[in-house]
């Protein structure tokens, strides 16, 4: 019978280009049981106009007494293509006109198809409660003809309804128990896409490293399913981006866009424009969304209400950057409209963001819309969390910034953030003369003299005793900026940043006042020394070598690494100037191995 040949185990367990190629791709007639999978397996791998083909024919050889389990399995299959691809008047021709007319049918395997459809047109048009209540008429059916496939198909599509009203623990719950059924039953590719629906729900509405880290593991795997690969693309390059990733995130876009132009649907296409949206805002700002918010207006279904409240979303959002404030009220009263007809979470989590009225989360566990509508509202309370879920890419909108180039002091976090366009690089725990260093910098031209005095409080500047420790310590920042470490050149009076230096609260230390670079002891004081340096040959450096030399004045004796701790030099640094100084015979070693410790030379 149709669902019990070997082929239809094929299909069952996703082997679908096995089951293209031994039948449709070899040219040969198709067996009249397998053709509903022979069809099903053509719109999986996103081939639909092969896919109506093989049901033409089919139906034209069968003539006035087609087989109807075949008839409901090629309606299902492709009514859920079309509605996939958004051409929901195709979808809403197989899935509910001609397939609900057999509702009534005895054949249990039958009925549990023609409901199975029902909610996948409700699903995709929005209306979520009528999704959910025809998928349990489908599991129901299911169960009676022991038909374990639909069973799990069932299961999965109502988790997916409750998560979309919002009730993400039942959902979840649901989806779970339809990815053991499906690893129960063999069904791994069926497993692996509600494996991918679970990973892109948890990644949205719970904004852990760990969330995204379960997406990035999917990726690497081999997928069967377009459809499941280009939905983990697009949320791996939503949560780069929050990230502050936006090389990794526009890299993850480029191939969801050659997968969507490749199946050629116009919802695989809004997908890619809502994507590219949020790497946009995060790149370049809300102005910037403007021409990608009205070419996804033209190609959103007015039924779609999975995409409708996101693209209102960013309707708000530009309108407000470019303040319009008709545009602003009229997309948040279709929003409200939308949450109030749908149901829908994400209505609900955008008018969180936008409307000052609607304090409500999606859901209980929605994690990630209070901390957008920080981000909208300039909130800065959010810092702290932001900063600790490593969401570094909305920092910029928080603080009121638009995106480009520059340095983010945050005494409060004990951060240093360089920003470039959405790629955001985190340094914690900078070293305390940074924040009063860079402040130095930015403020202009600053002079080795202004360095020596605003960094260490010196009032006299010494060329041959100073120089020495300004460009080391201007060395040691551009080692901690990189690879940003041309945002730090020189000038003609001095040293300056390329980029601008935002400094986060108002816990900025007076210039007069700063943190010194070494401990007190460390820099050599005017008058200190004992006596006339005695250069080497080599006169004009005064660098890491005097550094080191002068060192060993004070303390007569050290260790290599007893001196990088000292002058905050790398290990390397202080080898290589111990080794020339010993050259020109002015530093001797004693002691060998780890006891190998460096002094001054007798005659020195």
């Amino acid at each position: 019978m149709v669902g019990e040949t070997e082929l239809a185990r094929w299909f069952f367990a996703g082997r679908y280009a096995e089951v293209i190629a031994s039948t449709y791709d070899a040219g040969g007639e198709i067996a009249p049981a397998d053709v509903g999978f022979v069809v099903g397996a053509l719109t999986f791998v996103d081939r639909r106009d092969d896919a109506v083909a093989a049901f033409e024919v089919w139906r034209a050889r069968a003539g006035a007494a087609p087989s109807s389990r075949t008839l409901a399995a090629c309606r299902f299959f492709l009514g859920l293509a079309w509605a996939r691809a958004g051409n929901f008047d195709r979808s809403f021709a197989l899935l509910d006109a001609d397939g609900f007319r057999a509702r009534h049918d005895s054949d249990p395997w039958e009925r549990a198809l023609v409901f199975q459809a029902l909610p996948c047109q409700c699903y995709f048009t929005g209306r979520f409660p009528g999704a959910a209540a025809n998928a349990l008429r489908a599991l129901q059916a299911a169960h009676e003809a022991s038909f374990l496939y639909v069973v799990m198909l069932g299961t999965d599509l109502r988790g997916h309804s409750l998560v979309q009203m919002g009730q993400l623990q039942r959902g979840i719950a649901l989806l779970e128990q339809a990815n053991k059924l499906a690893r129960r039953l063999g069904l791994a590719n069926n497993a692996y896409a509600v494996d991918t629906s679970i990973a892109t729900y948890v990644t949205r509405f719970v904004p852990h490293a760990e969330a995204l880290e379960r997406v990035e593991s999917l990726l690497r795997r081999r997928a069967h399913d377009s459809y499941s690969r280009r939905a983990l693309l697009i949320e791996a390059a939503f949560h780069r981006a929050l990230r502050g990733r936006r090389s990794a995130a526009i890299e993850a876009l480029e191939a969801a866009n050659i997968d969507a132009l490749r199946s050629d649907t116009r919802r695989g296409k809004v997908v890619s424009l809502l994507a590219r949206l949020w790497v946009t805002r995060w790149q370049l700002g809300a102005a910037a969304c403007r021409e990608l918010v009205d070419q996804a207006r033209e190609l959103v279904e007015p039924r779609d209400a999975l995409f409708r409240a996101e693209l209102l979303g960013f309707e708000i959002l530009v309108a407000r950057s470019e303040g319009d404030r008709e545009r602003e009220q009229r997309a948040l009263d279709q929003l409200r409209t939308l949450r109030r007809t749908t149901q829908h979470f994400y209505a609900k989590a955008a008018l969180g963001q936008f409307d000052g009225e609607w304090r409500a989360r999606a859901f209980d566990e929605d994690a990630l819309a209070p901390i957008l509508r920080a981000v909208a509202n300039r909130d800065h309370s959010a810092l702290s969390r932001i900063v600790s879920l490593g969401l570094l890419g909305v920092i910029p909108e928080l603080l009121g910034l638009v995106p480009g180039r520059r340095m983010i002091l945050i005494p409060s976090e004990d951060l240093l953030l360089l920003e470039d366009h959405g790629d955001v690089i985190a340094r914690h725990r900078p070293p305390r003369w940074c924040p009063v260093l860079l402040r130095i910098l930015a403020a202009g031209d600053a002079s080795k003299q202004r360095i020596v005095s605003g960094l260490w409080g010196l009032r006299t500047y010494h060329p041959e005793i100073h120089d020495p420790p300004v460009r080391t310590t201007i060395h040691r920042l551009r080692t901690f900026l990189q690879p940003h470490t041309s945002w730090v050149e020189v000038s003609d009076t001095g040293y300056r940043t390329t980029v601008p230096v935002h400094l986060v609260g108002s816990a900025e230390a007076p210039a007069t006042e700063p943190a010194p670079l070494w401990e007190e002891g460390e820099v050599p004081k005017l008058g200190a020394r004992r006596g006339p340096l005695a250069p080497g040959p080599d006169a004009v450096d005064v660098g890491p070598r005097q550094l080191i030399y002068r060192r060993l004045d004070e303390v007569e004796a050290a260790t290599v690494p007893e001196l990088a701790r000292a002058l905050e030099l790398s290990n390397s640094t202080v080898l290589r100037g111990l080794r020339a100084l010993i050259a020109e015979h002015r530093v001797e070693s004693v002691g060998f191995a780890r006891a190998t410790r460096y002094r001054l030379r007798a005659s020195e």
